[in-house]
């Protein structure tokens, strides 16, 4: 599925939705399908829907519709009703941050734009991300830390939500998040260190499945992130 076939995917989708809801609905397409730097078959395509109506009936009403989506090998939307995305900000921090980097509104009122997210709760979520995945390729680093290939599946399936962290975290700094992941990486350059090298480095692997990492790489790219959980830690006290 190229671009063009996309975008007619999407008219789609709305177009039987329109017919599949009575109440109103809001359809938004965020990420890289937004962003611009959507690639045909290897990128997702990310879209929610904010529904009037989530009850069991009225979800069972846009099946059809939803399931003509999947069946193109695309992943459904995130659907939440109305009055739950008015309360969602303080536990959907990062992705409400995210989302309002680049997000294009296909349907109903714009449910992004009046959201706001506190810093504290943004700093919070970022630092408990932040320290899982540092836990989790730990682990991925003292179980194949020889096998190059391995750790190049474990590096680059990272590397998609670190970047959405990192966007966030210049966000929190009141910094631009950057349009790619270089610019990105580039803004928090001081704060990572000569380390940050390698999440360069991976992202630009970041969609080749066989892509073997040398292990010196994903050591680097271990301390970076570590750097990076340090960084957020410290916002906390106020320590910039």
């Amino acid at each position: 599925m190229d671009r063009d076939e996309l975008d007619k995917a999407l008219d789609a989708l709305v177009t039987q939705l329109d017919g599949a809801t009575a109440a109103g609905y809001s359809a938004l397409l965020y990420g890289s399908a937004a962003r611009g730097d959507w690639i045909a078959g290897k990128s997702d395509v990310n879209l929610m829907l904010v529904v009037a109506d989530a009850s069991p009936e009225a979800l069972r009403a846009l099946a059809p519709s939803i399931g003509a989506w999947h069946k193109r090998g695309l992943t459904p939307p995130l659907i939440i009703g109305r009055a739950e995305w008015d309360r969602a900000a303080d536990v959907f921090p990062i992705e409400i941050t995210d989302m309002r980097l680049a997000y294009r509104v296909l349907r109903g009122p714009d449910p992004v734009a009046s959201v706001v997210v506190e810093p504290e709760e943004l700093r919070r979520a970022l630092e408990s991300e932040l320290r899982g995945k540092l836990v989790r390729l730990r682990q991925a680093y003292i179980r194949f830390g020889d096998v190059a290939v391995t750790l190049g599946g474990f590096a680059t399936s990272s590397m998609p939500a670190l970047l959405v962290l990192l966007r966030c975290i210049n966000v929190l700094l009141g910094r631009a998040p950057g349009a790619n992941p270089e610019e990105t990486i580039a803004a928090l350059s001081a704060e990572l260190g000569p380390d940050a090298e390698a999440i360069v480095e991976i992202a630009a692997h970041r969609r080749d499945k066989k892509w073997q990492c040398p292990p010196a790489t994903f050591a680097r790219y271990l301390e970076a992130v570590r750097r990076a959980v340090d960084l957020v830690d410290h916002l906390q006290r106020g320590d910039r």
